[in-house]
This record gives C-alpha cells, structure tokens and sequence, in this order.
C-alpha cells in the first residue's frame, strides 16, 4: 500500500463537555469510526499528530483508545501541547511505543519501518507551553537514523511526523518559536527528500523549511479561522475533520488532504476560551 493516514488535533473532552463551550468532540470521535475502520484497510500505518485530548483528561484518553483499537493498521500517536505524557503512557497502551515505567519528561516517539519506507515520530512537547521544540535528543536519533542509512549506501524513503511545526502560517497568534530551530534546520539538510508532517496550525498549509517540504494536516476538529490580522489565529470555526494521506509513489511523497464526510455547520468564528496546556 505504501501509505499513511494522518489525523491531527482531535482536542477530545470527556463525553457531556463542549471543547471550548462549543464543540462536541467527543461526539464527533465516535463519528469517525466508521470512516477509520475502512480507511485503515486501505494504508500501512495510521498516526496521530497530538493534542488528542483538549487538556490531559484521562477519560478522554479512554475514549480515544476505544475509538482507535482494532483496527486493521497498526496507530502511532505522538503528544501535543494539550496533552499529558503521563496519562498517555498510562492509557494509550498500544497506541504509543513509551513505556508506562519511563521518567515523566522521557519523550513520546516511535519508529515503524517497511522494507520499502521509514516513518519516524518526534515529540515537540514543551509541558506547559503552547509553542514546541526539536529536543536535542530527538535530534541526535535523527542524526543516527541517517547515518544508517549513509553506512548502508541508501537514503530510504523516510517521513518524520511531529505535532508542532517550524512553518510560519502568516497568523500572529499561532506563529510562535519552535525551539532548536537552526540546530533542526541542519540535521536536516543532510536529507532534503524527508518529508515533514506535523499539526498544530488547525489548517491545511505546505511550505518549505530549509529544502524540506513541510505539510500541515487539516485537524481533527476546531478549524482555525484564516485572518492574517492581528488577532489572526486565536478562534476557529465548526467544519468538518480533515485528514492527510501520504502516499509514497516511486521513492518520492506525495500528500493528499481531505474531508471526512462528517457534516458541521461552518457556525463561527468562537475563541479558544480557557485553553490548558498540562504540565506533564
């Protein structure tokens, strides 16, 4: 198949409570189950690029491992700014490669390898903090990724997924620092084929960082309102999930973005009232 689902920004509040006081995302989780459990027949990995939950709420984890369970791909999911590495080691069993035993700020990460791609996973997370960071340790194992492949005479087809990304969107609020930016920008200049996947940015967005692209998955849930103003950033509209689906043609990435077929009704913008970043 040589193809990986990626869904982003589920922000996912227990079952009876409105994200923000306006959107059921619990609710809408369920909603999509259907969709995944056919979409998962159709790709080699499914993952998700943080803020699963909307404020490290256990129960919202418990909820998002019984939507994602059994499926026909195996799910890899990384941590966000609104979520809790603790509670995720603790109830997304299976859904992560951290062990519930590990030090609370051990990163979350992953790596899944096919004979014919390499996807690797990094944690962003700052706890407490909106904006993320390329931690030095997560950079020295993508430096030592790469050399395998330098002393293997290969450069493997390899897509890295995190949820913070180094793009700038041209919305103030949201265009925040990513820490370890240069120290980021060089490891990966030794492979300008590696393809970035990150969320975060509740949009849709491509760029370029260094000689990289960079593809931004639409979320889950709380589209962003686009404005470039001064504001631009800080409220988001009720329109349906969206998902990105890479898909590796020859030795080369291509990504699909897209809908699915839940409806909203586009009502909007609201602001992001009482955000929480946990600080674990």
């Amino acid at each position: 198949m040589r193809a990986i689902l990626q869904l982003t920004d589920l922000h996912v509040e227990p079952r009876g409570v409105l994200a923000y006081g306006k959107a059921d995302t619990a609710s809408r989780l369920d909603a999509l189950r259907p969709w995944l459990e056919a979409k998962a027949r159709e790709v080699d990995l499914i993952v998700v690029t943080g803020d699963i939950a909307c404020d490290g709420n256990v129960e919202s984890y418990r909820h998002v491992r019984e939507v994602f369970s059994n499926l026909a791909a195996p799910v890899r999911m990384l941590p966000g700014n609104h979520d809790s590495r603790s509670a995720m080691r603790a109830h997304l069993a299976g859904l992560t490669e951290a062990s519930e035993a590990a030090a609370a700020n051990d990163p979350v990460e992953f790596r899944f390898e096919t004979e014919d791609f390499r996807v690797v996973g990094l944690d962003t997370l700052i706890p407490g903090t909106h904006w993320g960071e390329a931690k030095a340790s997560s950079l020295a194992r993508l430096e030592a990724i790469f050399d395998e492949d330098r002393r293997a005479g290969v450069a493997k087809p390899t897509i890295l997924f995190m949820h913070h990304t180094p793009l700038h969107s041209g919305m103030p609020k949201m265009d925040e620092p990513f820490g370890n930016r240069d120290a980021f920008a060089r490891v990966l200049a030794a492979r300008p084929d590696v393809r970035l996947a990150t969320g975060h940015m509740h949009r849709s967005i491509v760029g370029l960082f260094g000689s990289n692209v960079v593809v931004t998955a639409p979320p889950a849930a709380l589209s962003i309102e686009l404005d470039f103003g001064p504001e631009g950033g800080d409220a988001f509209r009720m329109e349906p999930p969206g998902f990105a689906l890479h898909k590796l043609i020859d030795s080369s990435w291509v990504t699909h973005t897209g809908l699915v077929p839940v409806p909203d009704d586009f009502s909007g913008p609201y602001p992001f009232a009482g955000a929480v970043n946990p600080v674990d």
